[in-house]
């Protein structure tokens, strides 16, 4: 997926019967995928995972989990990058805000970060990530390659700066333009 709204892809998603049955062959072939530790739910991609590409996700995603999240993973191209930052808001700073998050560790090594607020979902990828400490966040890097300069505080604040519309309450935003899966 290069650009559009994530959110409403998946509601899309979850109701094409190709990737229902895909979903659940992958289901039935084995365990759910390991986690990692880290101060938010952080998955790591499996082999399996890749075959959920022709659907251009980065891992599949059960499409009858009506609790699950908004948006899956998806392979997008121009994905902001981040970086682990000690002065970043942490990952509980912005869940008190109202987003939830969640990891997938690409085969690569290098760690996606979804965040979703107020119905709508960005991903942030940071390269050649280490373990995600507990104590440090994630400052966003701007298009021309500057990282941000002072922390940011508030979600609001994170998401314009994962070059984003800041959700309005009740209303849906796109969920980003990001790069490829390629590592």
């Amino acid at each position: 997926m290069e650009t559009g709204d994530g959110v409403l892809a998946w509601r899309m998603l979850r109701l094409v019967g190709e990737y229902r049955e895909a979903w659940a062959r992958r289901a039935a072939a084995g365990p759910p995928p390991a986690l990692e530790p880290g101060p938010f739910r952080i998955r790591v991609q499996t082999e399996a995972d890749m075959e959920a590409a022709r659907f251009e996700l980065l891992a599949w995603e059960d499409p009858h989990d009506a609790d699950g999240p908004a948006a899956p993973f998806w392979r997008q191209e121009g994905m902001p990058e981040g970086f682990v930052h000690p002065g970043a808001p942490l990952p509980a700073e912005l869940v008190g805000e109202g987003a939830a998050i969640e990891g997938l560790r690409l085969l690569c090594g290098d760690l996606v970060v979804r965040i979703e607020w107020r119905g709508a979902a960005v991903q942030i990828r940071i390269l050649d990530a280490a373990r995600f400490p507990d104590d440090c966040g994630i400052a966003v890097m701007h298009g021309f390659g500057l990282r941000m300069p002072h922390p940011m505080r508030r979600m609001v604040d994170f998401w314009n700066a994962a070059e984003r519309p800041s959700p309005r309450k009740g209303r849906e935003r796109r969920a980003g333009n990001s790069r490829r899966n390629g590592c």
